[in-house]
Parts: structure tokens; sequence; C-alpha cells
């Protein structure tokens, strides 16, 4: 039984890997920021999604430690900025993989709130990995990193590979680029197995504020009657590559137990997709008339790349990965996830 710590796991991503480890017979430590909600995973919680609801005991001398219904699951409250309780969680925890999963993972956010993004994102990365370097804790580290790193560099007119340069256009993307290095550095200086993973665009069932879930949500409330037939949208002009959580959650996987320390893979699709042609294949989905506002201020970024697309050639050559779930497939489930959830709201 492999010991695993998950930060951010109470989020998209790191809920969806929850259930794959726990259901390979992992011991899961899941660690997110106090109070953060349950949502993804009242599964564990019994239904109960409000952790102060909640009861805890003793982790570390503090009262941080959520039991589950599952006894190979256990939740850790801690901000990954608390370096000084993060360093005595691993210590003890000495886990065999970190998925360093926890970020402010929004473009708008790190506008309005840039010295809050650097904080969690870039000075969170170094207290992940501090006391793994200080202690000698023999492990493997992989980082979620980002394809918005690329920023100007998505205007090369093909699918992006890992070599080429990174230019973020805003503070999410360069406090990205930020963690990736450092991650790398911790390899290169310390002997640190660490592996970044360059996520484009990831989607599926538990997914809010992409385009994708923000499109299939408010279908799922217009075909059950609970809002009008009207949907406010940004710019559907843009391109980017959407990939299926399952399929991201295969490659994660893969890269943590036979990725080559020190690199970076990209996980995506290779298919560009253009925000129309995602909202059609939404609209597709529901039997009601709907009207479309576009271009509204209040969904518009002050930056946005024209186009994002990337190239797996990487992983798929050395890993054998490759993704199978087609998008329509994808934007069904999710379409069918939120029927269910605002049917019993």
């Amino acid at each position: 039984m492999k010991k695993i710590f998950i930060t951010g796991s109470n989020g998209f991503l790191g809920s969806h890997l929850i259930d794959w480890c726990l259901s390979k017979g992992n011991m899961v430590y899941g660690l997110d920021r106090p109070l953060a909600s349950f949502k993804n995973l009242v599964h564990y919680t019994n239904g109960e999604s409000d952790p102060r609801k909640l009861s805890k005991k003793i982790f570390c001398n503090k009262k941080i430690l959520i039991e589950t219904n599952n006894k190979n699951l256990m939740f850790l409250e801690c901000d990954i900025t608390n370096s000084i309780l993060l360093e005595q969680i691993i210590i003890k925890i000495k886990p065999d993989y970190v998925f360093h999963f926890g970020a402010q993972p929004y473009i708008i956010p790190s506008w309005e709130d840039p010295v809050n993004t650097i904080e969690v994102n870039v000075i969170g990365t170094l207290n992940v990995f501090e006391p793994i370097k200080k202690q000698g804790i023999k492990t493997r580290v992989i980082v979620a990193c980002s394809a918005t790193e690329f920023g100007t560099t998505a205007s090369i007119d093909r699918p992006l590979k890992e070599s080429d340069p990174l230019l973020a256009l805003h503070p999410y993307g360069i406090s990205k680029i930020a963690a990736e290095l450092l991650s790398r550095q911790y390899y290169l200086n310390f002997g640190i197995e660490s592996i970044n993973l360059r996520f484009f665009n990831l989607t599926g069932t538990r997914r809010t504020n992409d385009a994708p879930s923000d499109f299939i949500r408010s279908i799922a409330q217009i075909e059950l009657g609970l809002k009008e037939p009207l949907i406010e949208v940004g710019n559907l002009l843009p391109f980017r590559d959407f990939l299926d959580v399952n399929d991201a959650i295969n490659a994660i996987w893969l890269a943590a137990t036979k990725g080559t320390p020190g690199e970076t893979y990209h996980v995506c699709s290779g298919k560009k997709t253009q925000i129309k042609e995602l909202l059609k294949k939404s609209l597709s989905l529901s039997s009601k008339k709907i009207q479309i506002i576009e271009n509204v201020d209040t969904k518009l970024r002050s930056s946005d790349e024209d186009m994002i697309i990337g190239d797996h050639s990487k992983i798929t050559d050395e890993l054998s990965w490759k993704p199978i779930k087609l998008l329509q497939d994808t934007l069904k489930d999710m379409f069918h996830y939120w029927l269910k959830i605002h049917e019993k709201s």
C-alpha cells in the first residue's frame, strides 16, 4: 500500500485523483485549506459538504484531521502557505507520492490579487519541497502546471511542445512558470524526483469556472426550468484544447510511476475546439430554445490567448499514454451530472 499526499484535494482534479487512488488500494491523505468545502467529496463525508459540521481529531498536535467513511482516506486542514504546519504534516506522513495540486487556479483573480496568487502558487510550492529536502524524504512529487504559461507563445501556428518558450500574459501564468522551474531545480540541485505536468483545458464532472462547465450548468438549469432560456457569454472566438479529467488521471498516474524525474509532460488532447463550437455542442444537449448574448463585459478577460493547443507526443512516446474520450461524451456526462445536482437542490 502506497502513501499518497494530495494538496488541493477538495478541488476538481484532486477529488478525481482521490477516487482513483483509493480504487487502487492506496492510503490517501488529502490536504486543503481550512473550511474548504467538501462538495466534490461528500461521498466520503456521508453527504456533508460543510467542514464545520464534521468532527476533527488531533494530527501534528493540531485539531486538523477529518476522518471519513473510508479507512484509507484522511483529510487534513492546512493552508499551503503555512510552512511550519505543512512541514510537520509531510514529515509525519513520509508519503511515497506527493501530488501538488493546491493553487489559486484562476486568471481573473490573479489580476485582482496578484500577491495572493504568488504566495499560494509559488511560496506554497516551496513549502511542499522544503521539508522533503531538509528531511531527505524518499518520495516523488508531481506538480500541476498550466498551458497558460505559454501566453504569447500560443501565436505559434502549431500544437505547442514542452520546449517552446514560456511568455505568460498574467500573474497566474507567471506563478505556474515559477512553480514549474522550482520543481525542476529541486530535482537538479537536491535529487528530489519531481515531475511537472502541464495541463491544458481539463474538464469534466465536478468542474466549475471554465467554459464547458459554465455552459453546461446554465443549460441544465434552463432544462429544469430553474433559469430563463438565456445565457450570457464572453469571447467565443478563441480555440482551446479540451481533455476529459479521466484521461488526465491516467496520464497523472503513468507520469508518477513511470515518468522521468526533472521532466515536463504535456497532458492534452492535441485537438483544437473553438469556444463557439463548444457552445454549439453544449446547446445540442438541450431540448430548449436558448438565446445567447455574446461579449458580455463581465465575461471577458483583460488578456486572452487566441489559441492554445498542445502536443502530447512526448508523454505518448515515452509512457504510451493517449487521450480516449470524445469531447461530446464529456459534455454529456457533465450535463447529466449537473441535472442531478440541480434536481437535488
